[in-house]
């Protein structure tokens, strides 16, 4: 039975949306402004936090210790996260996290610049901050609904994955002028603006009551009458019990486990064992790739107005592993540079398609929560497809593990044919 999404404005039938049209609403251009400049400031304390400790003398092993931290105190929270978007709503929440971190990271400049840090007191910033972030990130995921049209609501999407990608460009290439050019600290100091301007561009705005409501919705205040999705157990049996919801998921967890590992792992090792090309091919590749992304974003929209889209976001996604099983084929800079810009571009276009259906989808009470679980699913197979791919790159050519994490992609979207609702989203 095909979905359908009441007061919904982005249905294969309509007409166009336009791309810009978020940018009119002064709700949306506020926050896409303020996590533009959060999210460029993450890149430059991305590339200042190693050598604030190596400067400081922590070396690498506390710097894996501290990035340690953080990744498992933001793990943790997530569920958390979600629960508190619920409860409280996304932008409040976005916007006490940004304001905690903005004095998070204050407080660590100010450690920075007093010299020598011990291990106890990076590990006290970056616990926090990684909380922090645990907290941030569904309510980020669960707010745009609050803050655009319905109509708009797909092409919102695609604008912030075009923003992320910049940033996850500019972000990191700031970060790097300011600590060759100026002290570490320096830029630790413009990552605590960003968070405080990002907190206070979420205080600007005034969000509007959610109008989506789905049948998904109907069945699920039946489903759940005595707490009304209210509990984490009512929530875990409406994600178990929805095809979109388990099948994202699922998707999601198979993706990470299988591209991580490919990216971060076997990419750099073919760059520099096969083709020959060291650190200039590999960032010729993810230049390739973030080049992808923006396109993949630019075309999302077009997606929610095909017929049969569910069915064409499985192909899409299928394709994306193919891509993926290309990246070896010639042993070619320019071939694999080619793949991944495909590769990015289909997922790019498959991420806006699947994050606007859960947003129209799934019922307002609970969409922090399930956006919890999609970052957990990111979140666990980050550390595991790593591990899984340094292990294999010691009896395996990187070449075979590129083309087994794009044949995982692969069979992951091809899992989704079996199931009508989901090919007939």
């Amino acid at each position: 039975m095909t979905r359908r999404v009441a007061g919904a404005g982005v249905t294969s039938g309509e007409p166009a949306v336009r791309l810009l049209a978020p940018l009119r609403e002064r709700r949306f251009a506020l926050y896409l402004i303020g996590q533009l400049l959060s999210q460029i400031g993450d890149g430059i304390y991305l590339v200042t936090l190693p050598f604030v400790m190596l400067n400081q003398g922590g070396g690498p092993a506390n710097l894996g210790v501290v990035l340690a931290c953080y990744g498992t105190a933001r793990l943790a929270v997530l569920p958390i996260g979600g629960a508190l978007a619920d409860r409280l709503g996304a932008r409040p929440v976005m916007l006490a996290a940004d304001a905690l971190r903005a004095l998070v990271v204050l407080g660590f400049a100010v450690l920075a610049a007093n010299g020598h840090i011990p291990l106890w007191a990076m590990i006290a910033v970056a616990v926090p901050f990684g909380v922090l972030g645990g907290i941030f990130m569904p309510a980020s995921f669960a707010v745009l609904p609050q803050i655009v049209r319905p109509e708009s609501l797909a092409a919102g999407n695609s604008l912030i994955q075009i923003m992320q990608s910049t940033s996850r460009i500019a972000g990191p290439a700031l970060g790097g002028m300011l600590v060759a050019s100026l002290k570490s600290g320096v830029g630790l100091l413009i990552d605590a603006i960003t968070f405080l301007v990002s907190s206070l561009t979420l205080m600007a705005i005034r969000p509007s009551r959610p109008a989506v409501e789905t049948a998904d919705e109907t069945v699920a205040q039946h489903a759940d009458d005595s707490d009304r999705l209210r509990t984490w157990r009512s929530v875990l049996r409406y994600a178990a019990g929805s095809p979109l919801v388990s099948m994202t998921l699922l998707t999601t967890l198979v993706f990470n486990l299988a591209a991580v590992g490919l990216i971060e792992v076997a990419l750099p090792i073919f760059a520099q064992d096969s083709l020959g090309r060291g650190a200039f091919g590999f960032g010729v590749m993810m230049t390739g790739l973030g080049a992808g992304s923006v396109v993949g974003a630019l075309l999302g929209p077009a997606l929610l107005r095909l017929r049969r889209r569910g069915l064409i976001a499985l192909c899409l996604g299928i394709a994306e592993g193919l891509a993926l099983t290309g990246v070896p084929v010639g042993s070619s800079l320019v071939m694999a540079t080619a793949a991944m810009f495909t590769a990015a571009s289909l997922q790019a276009t498959v991420n806006v398609f699947y994050m606007t259906m859960l947003q129209q989808t799934v019922p307002a009470r609970a969409l922090g929560r399930v956006m919890s679980l999609l970052a957990t699913c990111a979140g666990l197979a980050y550390p595991a497809s790593a591990l899984l791919a340094g292990t294999a790159l010691g009896t395996a050519d990187p070449e075979v593990v590129i083309i087994v994490a794009g044949m995982g992609v692969s069979a992951a979207f091809s899992v989704g044919f079996f199931s009508r609702p989901y090919r007939n989203l």
